[in-house]
């Protein structure tokens, strides 16, 4: 009897000794998603994308490491050292500094951990995101429509915020906004069409905005394309200053100005991509498959990409009838899992 006392003792003590290595085995086989957000303080919608990832990673039941790479290149390439330094399986990322993305890449290849970027595209990452010239030409045919009602197809200038930094997606998006507009009214001089350096950001592309304008002292009716709304909104800000926008028009690409209180009237539409949800692309075609070991083959052309990110062209007034950015991240994150924000939100789904 003593005996069988002893060796019920012996068991009681050794469980949980025995649940503790199954913990510490459990929490090693984890999987852990690394995030790192762009860090641009222009854009509301680069944390809120690091906010999705992180709630819908919680869902699967991963842990977790974000960074933010703050806009600068070599963060960005110190942030995926971090990453493989932390142990993640994969690693998504924003960023915003497309030279350092070679750099990147080979960090991440050498630490064998596969890496998604978003709409910049890169040979050796999964490339999720939007049908970046697509989503130009269908904001110039836009911005076309409203012209050629407007003008008659003869505006004094078409004016094209570029944000060189961002390498061939600046030249797809911008430059398929040119071409959409040729579109729409296709007899436009060339001479007309004149262009200035935003960086995508409304505060850094002012001062080269309002030099443009002062070196078109005569134009008037003045159509704006560019990069992203932040970059368009430079030039409409410009012409607001200098008192000079009473005919200017905008269209942006990627909808983050385009819904609230405070749209600037002068920005009569915008391509809706709703960065914020992205993470749904990258987790459903590609981070969940890999994290069930079925790592899908690399596709990393934004013309054949792992997952496709589907455009919105919208007038204001149709922007009208989206949430806000808070309100759709609320409604998103209570939706069956793998909705994106196209399907719930997109006033005029193809």
């Amino acid at each position: 009897m003593r005996n069988s006392v002893r060796a019920f003792a012996v068991m009681a003590l050794s469980v949980p000794a025995l649940i503790g290595i199954a913990g510490v085995a459990e929490a090693q086989d984890k999987f852990k998603l690394g995030m790192a957000v762009g860090g641009n303080t222009c854009c509301e919608w680069m944390k809120a994308q690091g906010d999705v990832a992180r709630a819908l990673a919680e869902k699967e039941g991963w842990d977790y490491v974000e960074l933010s790479n703050n806009n600068d290149p070599a963060t960005a390439l110190k942030n995926v050292q971090i990453f493989a330094q932390e142990g993640v399986d994969a690693i998504i990322q924003f960023n915003g500094q497309a030279a350092s993305n070679p750099a990147i890449s080979a960090v991440a290849k050498q630490a064998n951990i596969p890496i998604v970027t978003y709409d910049i595209a890169d040979p050796g990452m999964y490339f999720v995101g939007i049908d970046n010239l697509g989503a130009g030409i269908a904001g110039g045919e836009g911005l076309g429509a409203i012209v050629k009602e407007k003008w008659n197809c003869e505006p004094d200038l078409v004016i094209s915020a570029e944000g060189a930094g961002a390498g061939i997606v600046n030249e797809w998006r911008t430059g398929g906004m040119r071409t959409g507009l040729g579109n729409v009214c296709p007899d436009i001089a060339k001479e007309k069409y004149v262009s200035f350096e935003s960086q995508g950001d409304a505060a850094v592309g002012l001062p080269a905005a309002r030099d443009l304008l002062a070196a078109h002292p005569d134009a008037k009716k003045i159509a704006v394309v560019g990069l992203n709304d932040g970059g368009v909104l430079a030039l409409i800000n410009a012409a607001e200053q200098l008192g000079r926008a009473d005919e200017v028009i905008g269209w942006g690409q990627d909808g983050a100005f385009i819904t609230g209180d405070n749209v600037n009237p002068h920005l009569v539409g915008s391509v809706f991509y709703f960065l914020e949800g992205y993470a749904v692309y990258a987790i459903k075609d590609v981070i969940k498959p890999i994290a069930e070991g079925n790592t899908p083959a690399l596709k990393a052309d934004a013309g054949d990409p792992a997952s496709k990110v589907q455009p919105c062209p919208v007038t204001a007034e149709q922007a009208k009838s989206v949430p806000d950015m808070p309100e759709r991240v609320k409604q998103l994150l209570a939706a069956p899992a793998g909705t994106t924000e196209y399907e719930l939100f997109c006033p005029n789904k193809g």
